[in-house]
């Protein structure tokens, strides 16, 4: 990755990670007098909420990523957790990626320990310690952004996602992001921002599925720059946590290590 895309992305990440989300709940489908549904009450999106449905559900999977265009390039960080609280095991892979280089980890726990594997530019590397059972909520977390309020959002219809019928919320403001200019997406120049849009699909027990928002922008080259946010909930009640395949060489590792 170009040390300038791989700064766009950390600065825009810096500068956007806590300014922006989406968190109306579903709606009873009446129309408002703006002609969609006034979003209902909040408090059934909280992140108690959220860490209430996934415990019961018993499993989960959780997708997070983060992603910058300039210049007809584009930088990827994706986080992704595979949940089985039943069993008590996780496993998480965090990717860095971009035109010249990639970066990634794999944490997985089970049975006491939590073994990462590192991978830069195709070497990897292990490491072994006490299981540090934080993974439930660190996926959680990282959907946190997704129940800040947006008190404007409305919903717009019904659809599918993840095999479930989800409500859709939309919500679209100009003026709240002008104000970052060319510092929202790390740009030497001046940027001029054309579109900030939010969406939110709820399912029938109040769960965020999904949440993401695009912000696109163009320069006064004519280029257009653009950062997209997502967060995804798939596989409730569904994902398995299979062993990793390079799990037999992080124990192999961590035996010579100790002999």
């Amino acid at each position: 990755m170009t040390t300038r895309l791989l700064t766009v992305l950390v600065m825009s990440l810096l500068v956007l990670a806590g300014c922006a989300g989406g968190g109306p709940t579903t709606g009873d489908g009446t129309d408002a007098d703006d002609g969609g549904a006034a979003p209902a009450d909040r408090d059934d999106l909280s992140v108690e909420a959220a860490d209430r449905l996934l415990r019961d559900a018993g499993s989960f999977t959780a997708r997070w990523s983060y992603s910058t265009t300039e210049a007809g390039e584009t930088a990827t960080i994706t986080n992704a957790y595979r949940v089985d609280l039943q069993a008590n095991r996780s496993l998480e892979t965090f990717t860095m990626s971009g035109p010249d280089a990639r970066t990634d980890f794999e944490t997985f726990v089970a049975d006491g320990s939590a073994y990462t594997r590192y991978e830069t530019d195709g070497e990897a590397f292990y490491q072994v310690r006490p299981q540090d059972d934080t993974s439930f909520q660190s996926a959680v977390d990282r959907g946190t952004v997704s129940y800040e309020s947006v008190d404007d959002a409305r919903f717009v219809g019904t659809e599918t996602f993840d095999g479930v019928t989800v409500d859709r919320y939309e919500y679209s403001d100009l003026s709240t992001w002008r104000q970052f200019g060319a510092g929202a997406f790390g740009s030497g120049g001046n940027v001029t921002v054309t579109d900030f849009t939010v969406v939110i699909l709820v399912d029938s027990d109040g769960l965020a599925r999904q949440t993401a928002w695009t912000l696109t922008g163009e320069t006064d080259d004519g280029e257009t720059v653009s950062i997209e946010w997502r967060y995804e909930i798939t596989d409730v009640g569904s994902t398995d946590v299979p062993d990793p395949d390079w799990l037999a060489e992080a124990r192999a590792q961590q035996s010579t290590a100790t002999a």
